[in-house]
This record gives structure tokens, sequence and C-alpha cells, in this order.
């Protein structure tokens, strides 16, 4: 292998004990969508599933849900953020259970008479229906096959007020819709980053998805968690520059003095972030290399010392070089890094 990513289910098993322990006896719900954050959904849901009490999984779409039927999961599968005329071929299954967000999708769901989670706008300003909506939602739902009822906060890492201004206004929906149905709720808001707030709330069960993979929304984050995924990849081939010597495209870099340099083989195309062109580094060998260039699709360059051979490993992600310190240097996010790692980059996973 030239690239992979390490997926270490040890350490998945580990955070998850972490945040059951925020989650002070709610159920989880893991958001495995996007290839679980480029972990691979399919090996983090079954791996959940024979070793947790996991209540179940969240994704995006009907295909990323079919796929996890396909291969076994057995828990609930929460689809969050697609249409159900997208999904009315494999909602004939049991196990995908459908997010309700506008009255389009849900004349659909009662027109199938399938199970469904109605989702309710309180500041998002995204998908779920908006208050003055609320008095005729209510009455829609009235007899229906409602089992759940979430909402989405827009900036639990940073304003706690704008938090609990949504949560008081989910609450009240939530009384409102609970006269209506005989069976309890699944009531469900809080991501990674609200679970620290200790809200006080009507809420059942979270869905989790960053701290489960290692990355803590804030510095503070109140768990021990480690990072699951460590990329890597192999040197191409390493050599002298003379001085004066410009490196890859645009010549943006040009040698001071002679310059051993290694080329890496792992590029934007891998997930790479192009913009630490000429200021990110790796690890090779324990050390630190600095990348020196643009980062090329396939490739990138950095400067090494003696003992950095061909064939020798360099961690792009990994300990010492965390998601979220790399996500801080090109100023995203811990979520987009790992969503960003490619399919062509193997991933091989531990402690099974």
């Amino acid at each position: 292998m030239l690239r992979w990513a390490e997926v270490n289910l040890d350490r998945l098993f580990k955070n998850y004990r972490e945040v059951e322990k925020l989650s002070k006896g709610k159920g989880i719900f893991a958001v495995v969508k996007a290839n679980a954050y480029g972990h691979g959904s399919v090996e983090v849901a079954r791996f959940l599933q024979s070793r947790t009490n996991v209540s179940g999984f969240a994704v995006a779409t009907y295909g990323e849900g079919a796929e996890l039927l396909l291969a076994g999961i057995e828990r609930p599968i929460l689809v969050m953020s697609s249409t159900v005329e997208e999904g009315r071929d494999f909602l004939k299954e049991p196990g995908l259970i459908p997010v309700v967000y506008d009255f389009k999708e849900l004349s659909l769901v009662k027109e199938l008479n399938v199970p469904f989670h109605v989702k309710v706008d309180t500041g998002m300003g995204r998908l779920g229906f908006l208050k003055e909506e609320w008095g005729e939602l209510l009455s829609q739902l009235k007899g229906s096959k409602v089992k759940g009822v979430m909402t989405h906060f827009c900036c639990a890492e940073e304003r706690r007020e704008i938090t609990e201004k949504q949560l008081d206004e989910f609450k009240s929906f939530v009384r409102e819709l609970q006269k209506l149905v005989p069976e309890p709720l699944i009531v469900h808001a809080e991501n990674s980053a609200a679970l620290s707030l200790k809200l006080n709330s009507v809420l059942t069960h979270c869905r989790v998805g960053l701290a489960l993979y290692g990355s803590r929304p804030t510095p503070s984050y109140p768990a021990e968690l480690e990072q699951v995924m460590e990329v890597k990849a192999k040197v191409l081939t390493v050599k002298e520059l003379p001085p004066g010597y410009p490196i890859s495209y645009s010549a943006t870099y040009t040698t001071k003095g002679r310059e051993r340099i290694a080329v890496i083989a792992f590029g934007y195309a891998d997930g790479y972030p192009r913009e630490l062109s000429n200021k990110g580094k790796v690890l090779i060998e324990g050390k630190e290399c600095p990348i020196r260039g643009r980062v090329c699709m396939d490739m990138l360059i950095t400067s090494v010392p003696e003992e950095v051979k061909k064939g020798s490993v360099a961690t792009l992600f990994g300990k010492g070089l965390t998601f979220e310190e790399v996500a801080r240097e090109c100023r995203t996010i811990p979520y987009e890094l790992m969503c960003r790692i490619s399919q062509r980059v193997e991933r091989v996973y531990r402690g099974v």
C-alpha cells in the first residue's frame, strides 16, 4: 500500500464509553453519514452494534441507509436529509426511519404508512418546520406513525444562550406533541458539542459523530478522547536538490541551499488540503518535516533529515498531528478533513 488510513476500533469503543458518560443515560444514535466521516460506515456500524448498546445510527441518504441494511445492521437507521420520494422503494424494508421536515414529506410518509421522526426548526434555518407552521403540523401529526421528534442546534460549540433558547422552543413543541401521541417519543437534539453543556431537558437520545471519532468540539471538552483514524503514506523517492532549485507547481518555493527532499504518495485527491502548501508538515521517523511547494493531486514534497529513506512512512494525520490541529492550521473544522479522505485511501481496521 502506498496510502492508507488506520482505523482503530479499540479507540472508537473507548470514545463511545466517554460519550455514554456525558449522555447521562440517554440513548445514543451514532452518526455514520458520509462513510462515518471517512472512517467506513459499514465497519463502524457493525462494530458498535456488536460491542455496545447503541440505540441506532444516523445517515444522510437512503443509499447510505440501504448499505447498512445490506451489511446486516439491525438497529434503527435514521435518514436525516433526503426525500421520501428518493427512499420510496427502500422504505418497503423495515429498519430505515425517515426524518420528515416539510408538509410534502409528511404527506408522503402518511401515504406509505411508515414510522417516522419529525424535525422542527428552532433556529438553524435549514431543514425543519418553522414555528408558525407548528399548529398545522400538530393537527396533521394526530393519528400518524410519528415515533420521534428532533431539532438541530446551530452553535452549541460557541453560544450557550442561543442553544438554550432553541431548547426552550423545542420543549414547547415536544410538550404539545406528547399530548397527541399515546407512546413515549424519542426526543433528540444534542450533538457532540451540546452534550458538554449539561442541558436540563426533555431529551431522551443524542446524536453523536465527532466525539466518537476522537475529536473535541471545543478545547475544554470534558472527555478523554482518542483520534480513531491515522492517515499514512509512503515516501516514493528521496533526493538532494541544489541551491536555487524550484519545487512543485508555480515555483512557490526555492531551495536556499542544498536540500534533501522526499516525495510522498499523498495529495489533494487523497484529501490533503492544498491550503497547507508551504506551511503544513508531516511526521516521518518521528521528525516534523515541512511541506515544500504546492501540494499536488497525488503527491506532496517535504524537506527531510538523513534518516528518511525511500519507503519510509509519513503520517499525515495522527498522533502529534490531530485533525483538530491541522484544521486550525488551514482554518477549517475536523469534520471536513475527515470527510476529505478519499476512497482510494485504503482503510485498515485495527482492534477488531
